[in-house]
């Protein structure tokens, strides 16, 4: 049994982190710590108002982050890569970020860290498709995994967020879906092909899972020392995801395919980034982590042990996209 555990989400008021935060919230053993730049924002109050402490810190300040993680047993660690100065390169990069707040972790006494992380684009295809977030993530993961810095760290890989159709950066680049519909009333998702035959695309409800996900490893960290975890909900085609979209709200929705390089976003730097995208999922044959086909079984384990230690009434499961759609399309 943990007792009374604290944990820091380093900036953990985005998508992953407050999914984190929330799902350790719920467990009396632990007390959360959320480490954002902006306490004040939105989404950091939302937190606050929930009950968690969140403290602000500087990425690139030791000493912030030193004293920000002062009394922590573990760290969850995800950094913005949507950050303009990361997607334009102008300064240090995201993996220099991600170093400072490991070396401040360890020199804190922080005993087991979790990352959130993404393929190693440019290592899986011998440097001809990098992509420039996910070579920094995958590079922070190697040392976040270094023997030496923690007592044990895990990785937990994030697949493809279900809400992104909800989110006006990623509809405006994938044809729509879910929220504009094209010329002949459909809501589209308009993107190449994933490269797996047949295919299979990794889904994550991020809200609902991905910090159960978490939680679980930091309820038996021991057992998830050095893991590799597959962050999956549900895996499905394109074509099936916009068929199950359309069975549950009734409106229309289809896929239609579109050949490599052919997204637009809303500026060149995310262009590059969604057709880099598939360009390395083809390059990979369509297995999004680390070129290894989508396992289920680590995340199933993980959601149930966090709903059992949670005191709230949640699913045991990890979220289908049938039961996604329900909850958040109606």
């Amino acid at each position: 049994m943990i007792c009374m555990a604290r944990v820091a989400a380093q900036m953990g008021s985005g998508n992953l982190g407050s999914s984190v935060a929330r799902s350790l919230h719920d467990n009396p053993e632990f007390g959360v710590r959320v480490i954002s730049r902006d306490p004040s924002s939105a989404k950091a109050q939302k937190l606050v108002d929930s009950g968690i402490d969140v403290v602000q810190a500087d990425g690139w300040e030791i000493d912030q982050l030193i004293e920000a993680f002062k009394g922590c047993w573990g760290i969850f660690i995800n950094i913005d890569s949507d950050a303009p100065n990361f997607k334009q390169r102008i300064g240090p990069s995201e993996l220099q970020m991600g170093k400072v707040i490991v070396d401040a972790a360890v020199k804190a006494g922080v005993r087991h860290a979790v990352h959130a992380s993404l393929p190693a684009a440019s290592e899986l295809t011998k440097g001809k498709v990098p992509v420039l977030a996910f070579d920094d993530k995958s590079a922070i993961s190697k040392y976040v995994l270094k023997p030496g810095r923690f007592e044990t760290a895990a990785i937990v890989s994030a697949a493809w967020f279900l809400e992104n159709a909800f989110d006006p950066k990623y509809t405006a680049a994938f044809g729509g879906f879910a929220m504009i519909k094209d010329a002949e009333g459909y809501l589209t998702w308009e993107t190449p092909a994933m490269g797996n035959d047949p295919e299979s695309v990794p889904w994550l409800a991020v809200a609902d899972d991905y910090g159960d996900f978490v939680h679980g490893v930091f309820l038996d960290p021991q057992r998830w020392n050095g893991c590799y975890i597959h962050g999956v909900s549900d895996s499905s085609s394109f074509a099936e995801m916009t068929a199950k979209f359309e069975e549950v709200t009734g409106k229309p929705a289809r896929y239609k395919e579109v050949k490599s390089g052919g997204l637009s976003a809303a500026d060149e730097f995310k262009t590059k980034e969604v057709n880099g995208l598939f360009d390395l999922m083809h390059a990979i044959k369509g297995n999004f982590f680390n070129g290894v086909p989508t396992e289920h079984e680590d995340a199933r384990l993980l959601k149930k042990a966090a709903a059992e230690a949670r005191q709230s009434d949640i699913s045991l499961k990890p979220m289908t996209l049938k039961q996604f759609f329900q909850k958040y399309a109606m």
